[in-house]
């Protein structure tokens, strides 16, 4: 009888186990396939993007491009600006290492905003581990969603959602860019009244530049057929 119960007890575990984990995949499921249709209707868009890069505290430059989803789905960036707060020389050996130090921090500030694409945009298998070997948590109207291991080994990004519509409120993440330097980022949602959850602003640590990134975007518009 007491070897029965046991047995009893540990199928109850297995079975809400498997129940629980059945639960995470179909959750991840639904947060995909809502990210899928949101990233096709904001296909129809453009919109504007402004970087302010600091470095040590001091604004140093602002970027602005145009942005848009390419027919391949792909994200196309258009630069419009680049504003340096101290514009630096433009002749001779000292504009050299200037536009050489511009270029270094160009391929430096787009390796930073590809890995912050890889935690905003995830595929449907990678978004199903992602949550699968999650902590899930529900508090009011969010859904907390905390992992590790995402893109790179020991990375880490938590995910804030709304329940129902199950659009991104929030991501924040750890990880590392080309190189294996350091970076940290937090990214802001904005859901408009015709249903479209877009980025709406965020900012980039990199540590071994002591350089940070603040993004916003906006502008947000129907192309032009």
């Amino acid at each position: 009888m007491k070897k029965t119960a046991i047995i009893c007890v540990l199928l109850m575990i297995i079975i809400q186990s498997v129940s629980a984990q059945s639960n995470k995949t179909n959750l991840s499921l639904q947060v995909s396939s809502a990210a899928t249709a949101n990233r096709q209707q904001l296909a129809s868009y453009v919109w504007t993007r402004t970087v302010q890069v600091f470095i040590e505290g001091v604004l140093k430059n602002t970027i602005v491009s145009s942005m848009s989803i390419g027919p391949d789905g792909k994200m196309v960036t258009t630069a419009v600006s680049s504003t340096p707060t101290d514009p630096p020389p433009t002749r001779g050996i000292r504009g050299d290492i200037a536009r050489k130090k511009m270029a270094e921090m160009k391929t430096y500030i787009d390796n930073a905003m590809t890995t912050i694409v890889g935690y905003i945009y995830m595929s449907k298998g990678k978004m199903v581990d992602y949550f699968d070997a999650a902590g899930i948590s529900q508090s009011g109207n969010t859904i907390t969603v905390v992992g590790s291991n995402v893109n790179q080994p020991n990375d880490q990004l938590t995910m804030k959602i709304t329940p129902g519509t199950y659009a991104y409120i929030s991501q924040s993440f750890s990880s590392t860019v080309a190189g294996g330097d350091a970076i940290s980022g937090m990214c802001n949602y904005k859901t408009f009244s015709n249903g479209l959850t877009a980025f709406n602003s965020g900012e980039l640590d990199l540590p071994a530049k002591n350089m940070k990134l603040m993004i916003s975007n906006s502008g947000y518009a129907k192309k032009l057929q």
